[in-house]
């Protein structure tokens, strides 16, 4: 289950920042969607906590949650447990993100290694609860997917629709 990001959150901003030395227009250079770079690295940041409080009440316990900051995607592969991380829907990606991956020169690959890349939280539920669990975010105004499932196996996540793969070997630090 990935719930969905406001924006750049708190990871990749010292790229961010490096990019506008770049950009003709630096922090009110425009994106897609009309608004400002600047205004868009200043958007707030979606808190998660109200979810995982309404779970808790719906009576829906997490088996694991992870914030998708510093390390992007790759922060998915933290539990200490041997998994096999399988993504089959990935959230749209916010306008921001794109740029930055643009400006950047940025493939999927490192984006998603880097950046939330729209995922801004993840929660590991049992199947059973997985709908539920979109529609408790969901009364709260945050957008949810079912993202995909885990399964025994080699410690590794499989971005499916991208193809991208990342192993536990990539989590470690750069």
């Amino acid at each position: 289950m990935l719930l969905a990001s406001s924006g750049i959150h708190a990871n990749g901003l010292s790229l961010a920042r490096k990019l506008v030395e770049r950009l003709p227009d630096g922090y009110l250079t425009k994106l897609e969607d009309g608004a400002t770079y600047g205004d868009a690295l200043l958007a707030p940041t979606v808190l998660y906590s109200p979810v995982t409080e309404a779970l808790y009440r719906a009576g829906i316990r997490p088996h694991y949650c992870a914030n998708i900051t510093g390390h992007g995607w790759r922060k998915l592969l933290r539990h200490p447990a041997q998994f096999t991380y399988r993504i089959h829907t990935v959230p749209p990606v916010p306008p921001v993100l794109r740029f930055i991956q643009q400006q950047a020169r940025q493939d999927d690959r490192e984006a998603y290694s880097t950046l939330n890349m729209g995922a801004g939280f993840a929660l590991f539920v049992p199947a059973a609860d997985a709908q539920r669990t979109v529609e408790v975010a969901q009364s709260l105004g945050i957008a949810a997917v079912v993202a995909g499932s885990l399964e025994a196996g080699p410690k590794q996540l499989l971005i499916e629709p991208l193809g991208i793969r990342f192993s536990d070997e990539d989590l470690q630090l750069r």
